[in-house]
């Protein structure tokens, strides 16, 4: 497997630019995962380096070779779509053994790494059936099994968990996961689906308008994101955000409430305090445990069996997203307490970058 390089790239459809200069490097048998919303270009940089896009300025290199120009066949990668892309008339062994025929290899060779994948995917039953006889995670299977025939040097996915129903994207994705073990190969990964994300990546790049706002480890974006967009794309529920004023000093919410931020860290007027919903509690009556306390109603309670989240409207802040014990038992209409615990606390100055702790 191989080191993938990204230099200065740079591409634009009609006059607009849809990416916007990407630096990046995958390190040999890391599993890359690029996150976005949609139209950010995570998509579009994945075709420039699959050459299915032409490149308008910068570099790809693979390892010490210069890949920008070559075409797509040359570049010695596999592509795995989303919408699986498998001929219809043909079985899954023909499916999977097609890329192989085309490159002249012989029988042996053929069946050999055709019975290596499907083994590794369990699609060894299936070998015979043809697409339609296939449900969707089974074809999303024969797709990549498609790719690991081949042996390339970067294996890229577009999506390809997206067709498929709840039950299936776990499923598929634990399948990929064990995959990258397995065959401890170097993955770039797109997707918009924070979970994916977090649980596939040895490395994230979270794009936003074509470019790359920072790139890390999962828990490291989590835990300190370098700016307020990333803290809000990363989590479910998002991040709570409550506007500051300067007051005497110090920092107070809309309602009028101090806040006592740790020490040394200060981003000026305009600035903006983000809570996650784990770092929220409910709370009653007198309870004087330590933090902010902020009063509102209960207004919407989603219990979800491990987890609930509680949705708490809090008069001049607005509605607060807090994540509760599954037996949480209050229901919608009661007024409770929050306590916002500001150890936990991230501080935005008013470009919406993170100040942190050195």
């Amino acid at each position: 497997m191989s080191r993938l390089v990204i230099r200065s790239l740079r591409k634009s459809f009609d006059g607009t630019d849809i990416i916007k200069g990407v630096d990046l490097v995958v390190e040999n048998r890391e599993f890359c995962v690029f996150l976005g919303p949609s139209g950010c270009g995570k998509s579009t940089l994945l075709r420039l380096i699959a050459g299915l896009e032409d490149v308008d300025e910068g570099q790809i290199l693979l390892d010490e070779d210069d890949i920008t120009d070559l075409p797509a066949v040359r570049r010695d990668l596999a592509m795995v779509f989303q919408s699986y892309a498998l001929y219809p008339h043909m079985t899954v062994r023909d499916n999977m053994s097609f890329a192989l025929k085309l490159a002249k290899a012989d029988n042996a060779t053929i069946d050999a790494k055709v019975g290596k994948a499907a083994k590794i995917l369990a699609l060894e039953p299936l070998l015979d059936r043809k697409p339609a006889a296939l449900s969707g995670g089974q074809r999303q299977r024969v797709a990549i099994g498609r790719a690991i025939v081949r042996e390339p040097r970067v294996f890229l996915f577009d999506e390809p968990l997206s067709n498929l129903d709840a039950a299936l994207r776990v499923q598929t994705r634990l399948e990929i996961a064990r995959l990258h073990q397995e065959l401890n190969a170097t993955m770039v990964y797109v997707t918009h689906d924070q979970v994916e994300a977090m649980t596939l990546a040895d490395k994230v790049a979270v794009f936003n308008e074509g470019r790359i706002e920072q790139v890390g480890s999962p828990l490291d974006l989590y835990r300190r994101p370098v700016n307020r967009f990333v803290a809000g794309f990363l989590g479910m529920p998002q991040m709570n955000f409550l506007p500051l004023t300067t007051a005497n000093g110090g920092y107070t919410l809309a309602n009028g409430a101090a806040v006592a931020l740790p020490a040394g860290l200060d981003a000026g007027s305009g600035a903006t305090l983000g809570i996650r919903p784990e770092h929220l509690v409910i709370c009653e009556g007198d309870d004087a445990r330590p933090g902010v306390r902020l009063d509102g109603k209960l207004t919407v309670v989603e219990r979800l069996g491990s987890e609930t989240y509680a949705y708490v409207d809090i008069p001049s802040i607005g509605t607060l997203t807090v994540r509760a014990e599954g037996d949480f038992e209050r229901g919608a209409g009661r007024g409770v307490c929050v306590r916002l615990d500001t150890t936990h606390a991230h501080l935005f100055d008013a470009k919406g970058v993170a100040i942190h702790h050195p």
